[in-house]
């Protein structure tokens, strides 16, 4: 047997599942011809969120090891969408940064998403949306920290 709150995350969670799949359906995502996996595209996006970020940050960010940052970024290096470079702060730790090709891709596929998206949203004034953005990024922190 399950409690209300139990119950109401689990709608919530299939309401948010039902929207992703709506646009993912679609099939167009950027870079798709490439075949990278989920850890590389959320390094991607995590990445057109930033004008550049050490590999600590990034796996802080995702929730991932540094080596595990390191790992997806390889083929994305070895693609020319992201760069890597020698930190100025501290020499022993590197900076990946997207290419202005892949940023332009990125932002532009950001923004049909979002278009996409929205139509599932008109029932909600900005205000809720801002206040859903507020409860989604506690959401995100409570994910985070141990």
């Amino acid at each position: 047997m399950t409690d209300a709150r139990t119950d109401a995350l689990a709608r919530v969670i299939e309401r948010i599942g039902l929207i992703t799949r709506e646009v993912t359906a679609r099939g167009a995502y950027p870079f798709k011809a490439l075949g990278f996996g989920r850890a590389s595209m959320n390094l991607l996006f995590a990445l057109s969120r930033t004008d550049g970020a050490r590999v600590a940050e990034l796996a802080a960010r995702l929730g991932i090891t540094s080596g595990a940052v390191t790992q997806a970024a390889d083929p994305l290096r070895e693609a020319g969408i992201v760069t890597s470079e020698v930190s100025p702060s501290d020499k022993r730790g590197r900076i990946l940064r997207l290419t202005a090709d892949a940023r332009r891709e990125i932002d532009g596929f950001e923004q049909q998403y979002v278009e996409a998206v929205a139509p599932a949203f008109h029932a909600l004034s900005t205000d809720e949306i801002i206040q859903l953005d507020r409860i989604l990024a506690s959401v995100r922190i409570a994910v985070d920290q141990p």
